[in-house]
């Protein structure tokens, strides 16, 4: 995506988070920057130049929140879409969408009511405390997840028009394990899994991939705010733990060649 396209995505994804913000100060709803996006703003004060999305995190009680308020709440312009919402959406976390926009990413279905440029909303679960029980916890929800994309049509083998073909093909059996399987029945027991372990001491990032991402729960107990794109979001107060633990010297800028890109965008249509 050439720059000048990339910052109009990231202006229009501005005004989206800015909504967000909005229904989550009304309604008393807990959120914070995190992912790319708390780098940017530490290291930015802004999107990171080359960033294509952006992220914001809610403890489970807090999304859930937002989930069953967020369609009434929002402005006409946007959508709330989530895998209750959207049949064919397999993603365990939640996207506000720009409606008459569209953004499209090789890896995901087309198959969607609404296809716009968003931002992502991610739920923080906890985790087992013990490793092995962690483990094989994450390793669980990550099987009902691969089934859950094969079941709603997701390529992830895709990079941008080209085939990876060992990923391909180690996704033959979740699209096997897909063809018997109920759709709502696979998002609700990834949900009931994701809340299972009750308050711990860990909390990750439900993305749904990999769960490899832990953190200790009490840096997330307390928000500040930090400014973002000449706006002011809450962020945790420990956010240099938290960007240590997930990215290792967050400071440092990936090589050239990781920045562009990064969710394979192949068609981008601002609207009006």
């Amino acid at each position: 995506m050439k720059r000048e396209l990339l910052r109009k995505v990231q202006l229009v994804q501005l005004e989206i988070a800015k909504e967000i913000r909005r229904v989550c100060e009304e309604n008393d709803i807990r959120y914070f920057l995190c992912c790319g996006t708390l780098i940017g703003a530490i290291r930015h004060k802004g999107f990171i130049p080359w960033d294509d999305d952006l992220d914001i995190g809610m403890l489970r009680p807090e999304y859930e929140k937002f989930c069953r308020i967020a369609p009434q709440a929002l402005k006409a312009e946007y959508f709330f879409q989530n895998w209750y919402s959207e049949p064919n959406y397999a993603l365990p976390f939640g996207k506000v969408m720009r409606r008459n926009t569209l953004y499209l990413e090789s890896k995901k279905t087309a198959d969607l009511r609404e296809n716009g440029i968003y931002v992502d909303i991610f739920p923080f679960d906890y985790l087992p405390e013990e490793m092995g029980a962690r483990m094989a916890h994450t390793n669980r929800m990550m099987q009902l997840f691969r089934t859950k994309l094969m079941k709603c049509g997701y390529r992830p083998w895709m990079d941008c028009e080209k085939i990876i073909w060992k990923k391909r093909i180690g996704y033959l059996f979740y699209q096997a394990k897909a063809l018997s399987a109920d759709s709502r029945r696979l998002t609700e027991q990834f949900d009931a899994l994701a809340k299972a372990p009750g308050q711990t001491g860990v909390l990750t990032r439900q993305d749904g991939i990999s769960n490899r991402e832990f953190y200790q729960a009490d840096w997330f107990a307390e928000l500040v705010t930090a400014p973002f794109e000449g706006e002011s979001f809450a962020i945790p107060k420990a956010y240099h733990e938290i960007l240590t633990a997930q990215y290792g010297d967050y400071m440092q800028p990936p090589p050239e060649d990781q920045r562009e890109n990064r969710h394979q965008i192949y068609r981008v249509e601002l609207g009006d």
